[in-house]
């Protein structure tokens, strides 16, 4: 079974769900949102049961009875699906009230009037890359990936500590432990394994923590401005520096010596030069032969 598509479309309402799904948990409801196709205005009484199926090897899990576990579990596991105008709870569901396994795959039923919370976009969906979220080992780094991904557009996220651990399941920690085992852990492994990466600062009123305030940002876009960091801090060298600089990164190409002395010569060439070599380095493009990739932008015949 291969997934409908690299990236999940989450109705923001799952997105500000809370839950005490484990590891495998998760990543069969990720499985199964892949397979759903969300869109705007759904008409609740049009809907049907719906059945899915999740195989083993989806799962980044090789250990039978933890799969196994979890889907005796899931069945039993409510998403407190909460208003985001007012904070407060709402409504309890549980989205997959009959699970089976069979023959290496996971079969799962959701139930008619819980199909619309998860297809309905009208009021906002959190976009995130599948691959990534089933990456993620920590619970904390998971619900973080979704929140974070929600929020990457406008590059900030303020939130209070109270409805922070709220989310992340982790109510009952003190905030110096809800900073190291969930704040901390699941930052590093959602920076190390995701296309986001966030940092955060927190205020207080008083000497205590009240609110976190989250800094993201996509590493696509991340590159593209040290990119650009890098071609202004070219700019602004002395001749003299610019050969020494040319020099150094021309020996990591197997140029010849006609196309060597172009981009010694040729100042716009050597800046398209520049910048294809820092997109290079910082992952804005790939190649698997970085030479001839240049080479048949900057030298085609014309």
């Amino acid at each position: 079974m291969k997934p409908k598509r690299h990236y999940n479309k989450q109705p923001n309402i799952i997105t500000k769900s809370t839950d005490d799904m484990t590891l495998i948990e998760k990543r069969i409801m990720y499985l199964v949102i892949n397979q759903l196709d969300t869109g705007f205005n759904i008409k609740p009484d049009l809907f049907k049961n719906m059945e899915f199926q999740i195989a083993f090897n989806q799962l980044h899990e090789t250990n039978y009875n933890r799969i196994k576990s979890a889907v005796a579990k899931l069945q039993f596991r409510a998403l407190t699906l909460i208003d985001d105008d007012d904070k407060k709870e709402f409504l309890r569901i549980i989205p997959f009230p009959s699970v089976s396994i069979k023959g290496g795959v996971i079969r799962l039923k959701m139930m008619a009037d819980v199909v619309p919370y998860f297809l309905e976009i009208r009021k906002g969906f959190t976009k995130y890359e599948l691959a990534a979220a089933l990456a993620l080992t920590s619970v904390y780094a998971q619900k973080l990936y979704e929140l974070l991904s929600r929020w990457k557009d406008k590059k900030e996220w303020f939130v209070s500590l109270v409805e922070l651990q709220a989310l992340l399941n982790a109510t009952n920690y003190t905030y110096k432990d809800f900073r190291v085992r969930c704040l901390e852990t699941g930052l590093n492994e959602l920076n190390d394994k995701t296309d986001l990466t966030a940092t955060y600062e927190v205020e207080k009123t008083g000497k205590s923590v009240s609110d976190i305030r989250f800094f993201i940002n996509t590493k696509a876009t991340e590159a593209k401005e040290t990119v650009e960091y890098e071609l202004n801090q070219i700019r602004e060298m002395h001749p003299a520096e610019v050969a020494m600089y040319a020099n150094n990164i021309i020996h990591n190409y197997t140029f010849s010596e006609t196309q060597r002395k172009s981009l010694l010569s040729d100042p716009a060439l050597f800046e398209k030069f520049v910048e294809l070599d820092s997109k290079l380095a910082n992952g804005v493009l790939t190649a698997k032969n970085p030479t001839a990739y240049i080479a048949s932008i900057l030298f085609v015949r014309k």
